[in-house]
């Protein structure tokens, strides 16, 4: 699950560095200026590229499952989008829900 730049965090398994974490902080401000949670984002954003034909959110309980459902039903407006590859969060050319 997305949890942000919060402690402990990890990226690919390992404690995230620091320029990842900026990174996500970044983000995350994107983020609520859009009024868009994260994690439906970080979903939604998966599933748009056309290379994944399928995927999978780990879950381990009920309740998660029922909140990425939930998260992938999280409209979240095309300036969204737009605002992260102008700001240079995302490549121009990334595929993004639509």
């Amino acid at each position: 699950m997305a949890k942000g730049a919060v402690a402990g965090a990890k990226y690919n398994y390992a404690p995230a560095p620091k320029h990842i974490l900026e990174q996500v902080m970044k983000i995350q401000a994107v983020c609520q200026n859009h009024d868009v949670p994260l994690p439906a984002a970080a979903l939604q954003f998966v599933v748009a590229h056309p290379a994944i034909p399928a995927f999978c959110a780990g879950t381990s309980t009920l309740e998660q499952l029922e909140q990425n459902l939930e998260w992938f039903s999280v409209p979240i407006p095309p300036a969204f989008w737009a605002d992260l590859k102008q700001q240079g969060l995302l490549r121009e050319d990334a595929p993004v829900p639509v």
